[in-house]
C-alpha cells in the first residue's frame, strides 16, 4: 500500500499565477519569492483561510476574529476567486489592524486555484510552529483560537492536530445514521472515527463537553496543525476543485505523526454558504472517487476484505440515498447526487478513467 501523494505544485508558475499581494491592507507590485520551508519556526499562531466566491461570509470570519483573546501573528487569506469582489472588500477593511500583527492576502488563479493548493500555498507563508484552517464560512466563539492552541501547548510531545467543536451542528444521529448502523455500512456512531469501510463518523455527533476528545481525523472547517509536521505531510493536490475528502486525507497521513484531538472548550459556528460549491453530481462522484483513492493509500493494514467492506458500505449508502426520492423537495439534487455516486462505480467496473464528468 503507497501512503505518498503527487509532489505539491505550489512552486509552479508562482509569480504569474499570484494575481495580486496585500499585506497590512497595502498593494505590493512586486509579488514575493515564496519563503523558504526550511526556515525556522518561532512559537506562534498563523491563521489561514482560503475563500472561493464567499465575500460576505470570509468578511463575517474576519468581525469575528478580532473578538479572540489570542491575536494571531499572521493572518493569510488565499483568495481564488475569479473576480475581484472579495479582494476589493478585504483592501478597504476598516479594521484590518485588529485581525492579527501582520495580515497577508493573495488572489491566485491557475496552479493553486484549488483548495489542496491553495492550502499548500498559504503553509508555504507560515513561519510559526502553529497554523489553523478555517472555513471562509466559519464564525469564531470566544477563546476558540487559545482553547485550540492550548491543547497543542500541553500536549505538543503527541499532539500534531486539534479542532475546535461545531457547535451550530451539534445534534443527535438523524434516521440515516441510524439506518446505515442498522445495516452495518457503519460498525458504530463514535463521532470522528474512520471505519473500515471507508466511511468516516462526522463530528458533529459529538455532545457538548468541556474535554478533550482523541479521534482519528480532524474536520476540515477548523482544524490546527503542527507546522513543521505538515510542511512535511501537505494537502493532497491530486485532489482537485472543491477537494471534497482533502480533510480526511489529510489527517489519516497526519495521525501517523501523533495524535488528534478535539477540543472541547474551542467554539465555533459553521454556517454553510452554497457559494463556490460545484453541482450535486460533481460532489457525489468526487466525493467517492477521493474516499476509495483514501481508503487504498490511507487504511492501516488494508485487506481484500476492506475492499469489500468498502464496496458493500458505499454501494448499500447510494441505494439508502435513492429512497430519497420518496421525500418531496430537491428531488434533482439528489438525483445528481445517486447519479454522480452510480457513475463511479459504473467507471470501476468498465476500468474506465474515474476522471469527473460533468453533469
Amino acid at each position: 500500500m503507497s501512503a505518498s501523494v503527487t509532489e505539491p505544485r505550489v512552486d509552479a508558475r508562482h509569480q504569474e499565477d499570484v494575481l495580486t499581494f496585500i499585506r497590512n491592507g497595502v498593494r505590493v507590485q512586486d509579488i514575493p519569492e515564496l519563503p523558504d520551508e526550511s526556515a525556522p519556526l518561532r512559537q506562534g499562531l498563523t491563521v489561514c483561510i482560503c475563500t472561493f466566491k464567499r465575500p460576505d461570509s470570509c468578511i463575517r470570519f474576519l468581525d469575528s476574529l478580532p473578538q479572540q483573546d489570542l491575536k494571531p501573528d499572521r493572518l493569510v487569506i488565499v483568495d481564488a476567486s475569479p473576480g475581484d469582489e472579495t479582494e476589493q472588500r478585504i483592501a478597504s477593511y476598516p479594521r484590518l489592524a485588529d485581525l492579527a500583527h501582520e495580515v497577508c492576502y493573495f488572489r491566485v488563479r491557475g496552479a493553486f486555484q484549488t483548495l489542496t493548493c491553495s492550502r499548500n500555498f498559504a503553509i508555504r507563508w507560515v513561519e510559526t510552529d502553529l497554523l489553523v484552517f478555517f472555513d471562509d464560512d466559519i464564525v469564531l466563539q470566544p477563546r476558540c483560537l487559545s482553547e485550540m492552541a492550548q491543547v497543542y501547548r500541553d500536549n505538543q510531545d503527541q499532539v500534531v492536530g486539534v479542532n475546535a467543536h461545531d457547535q451550530q451542528g451539534v445534534k443527535s444521529p438523524p434516521l440515516l445514521w441510524r439506518v446505515r448502523r442498522l445495516f452495518r455500512i457503519v460498525p458504530h456512531l463514535k463521532p470522528g472515527t474512520y471505519t473500515r469501510g471507508g466511511i468516516s463518523v462526522p463530528w458533529v455527533f459529538q455532545p457538548p463537553t468541556e474535554s478533550v476528545v482523541q479521534g482519528d481525523w480532524l474536520s476540515g472547517c477548523a482544524m490546527m496543525w503542527k507546522t513543521s509536521v505538515i510542511r512535511e505531510v501537505k494537502f493532497n493536490e491530486n485532489f482537485g476543485g472543491h477537494s471534497t475528502g482533502e480533510d480526511l486525507d489529510i489527517s489519516l497521513r497526519m495521525a501517523r505523526h501523533g495524535k488528534l484531538m478535539m477540543a472541547g472548550k474551542a467554539h465555533v459556528l459553521h454556517l454553510p454558504d452554497k457559494a463556490g460549491r460545484p453541482n450535486s453530481f460533481a460532489i457525489a462522484y468526487a466525493g467517492i472517487q477521493n474516499a476509495y483513492d483514501i481508503h487504498q493509500r490511507c487504511l492501516e493494514n488494508r485487506t481484500f476484505l476492506d475492499t469489500l467492506r468498502f464496496i458493500y458500505a458505499f454501494g448499500l449508502d447510494t441505494v439508502l440515498r435513492s429512497l430519497t426520492f420518496v421525500r418531496p423537495g430537491q428531488m434533482k439534487r439528489r438525483w445528481n447526487f445517486v447519479r454522480g455516486r452510480t457513475m463511479f462505480f459504473v467507471d470501476r467496473f468498465l476500468r474506465r478513467d474515474s476522471k469527473l464528468k460533468s453533469g
